[in-house]
């Protein structure tokens, strides 16, 4: 079973009850919107001119660094599952470097194969 992005952050720890349960799927949902949103922004820079992209992308970047502890708050969830805000987020910038990182590195990969692959048709021609 794939561990999810949230249980990274909150690690493997065992909750008590079911809104707690709640409340993670909750941050795991906004995680993997996040991972989501940044790579459409960065296979398609030009997508951040689309009025309803900037603003998911904008309000979900504001969820995550608002300090509101208001209920359903990026905060107050943190806060309910006994973790640092600041660590959080730190792990979550990492794993957006590493992701963004690993998919160009992927179409890398895929320019240079298809380099050799139209050699044989540019060495015929």
């Amino acid at each position: 079973m794939e561990t999810s992005r949230s249980s990274i952050l909150v690690g493997q720890q065992e909750y008590d009850n079911n809104d707690t349960q709640l409340w993670i799927a909750v941050m795991e949902r906004a995680i993997r919107d996040l991972v989501a949103l940044e790579r459409f922004r960065q296979d398609d820079p030009q997508i951040l001119e689309d009025p309803i992209f900037r603003n998911d992308y904008r309000s979900l970047k504001k969820w995550f660094y608002s300090s509101n502890m208001e209920t359903g708050a990026f905060h107050w969830i943190c806060s309910l599952v006994n973790i640092d805000p600041g660590w959080a987020l730190t792990r979550l910038d990492e794993r957006l470097e590493l992701g963004l990182k690993d998919k160009a590195k992927q179409k890398a990969k895929t320019k240079e194969s298809t380099k050799f692959v139209d050699a044989p048709n540019a060495i015929a021609a």
